[in-house]
């Protein structure tokens, strides 16, 4: 579970002018227990690299 307050201010917007809108949210941390999790060992390039793919197949649809 997470809030993001730019993304719920875009969403804001979004419905007031009412334009279709998406956002991709990355969390590249856990801070939910009492120790931070960096998440060091995941290979984040592969996942940014999926996520900008993922977002262009996405856009196509619209």
């Amino acid at each position: 579970m997470a809030v993001e307050m730019e993304c719920a201010a875009f969403c804001a917007v979004a419905q007031y002018r009412n334009v279709i809108f998406g956002q991709m949210i990355y969390g590249g941390n856990d801070i939910s227990c009492e120790e931070w999790n960096s998440r060091a060992e995941v290979d984040r390039e592969f996942i940014r690299e999926a996520l900008f793919w993922f977002a262009v197949e996405a856009s196509l649809q619209l």
